[in-house]
């Protein structure tokens, strides 16, 4: 999807060559891949991409157009046969953090990695 490469270039662009730069690549592109597959973004409608810098962190933010669905990452004996959540099984494990807050119209999904 042309949102999921935007996204991908803007964490990119946004974070240069710090070390944690490939890891955010990834996870934004699952975090933007699962609001376009997933939620009402698919067409275009709330879909955004942040992403926050502090001193020790890098928090990439995933706006979408909402669902009642809850973001769950699928178990672990479940992912290879699930039909989707591996993405959210990534992030889970890459990430140092990771949740989401809103609802039924607007949701956003993040991640936090460490600088280093």
């Amino acid at each position: 999807s042309g949102q999921v490469a935007a996204a991908r270039q803007f964490i990119r662009e946004a974070l240069g060559s710090q070390p944690c730069t490939a890891d955010a690549v990834l996870l934004a592109s699952e975090l933007a891949t699962n609001a376009v597959l997933h939620t009402a973004s698919g067409g275009g409608g709330g879909f955004g991409v942040a992403v926050h810098q502090v001193p020790a962190l890098v928090r990439v933010e995933v706006t979408d157009g909402g669902s009642p669905a809850v973001p769950t990452a699928a178990g672990a004996s479940g992912a290879r046969l699930a039909p989707s959540g591996r993405g959210l099984l990534l992030v889970e494990q890459l990430a140092a953090r990771w949740g989401y807050r809103g609802g039924p119209d607007s949701r956003v999904v993040w991640c936090e990695l460490d600088r280093s």
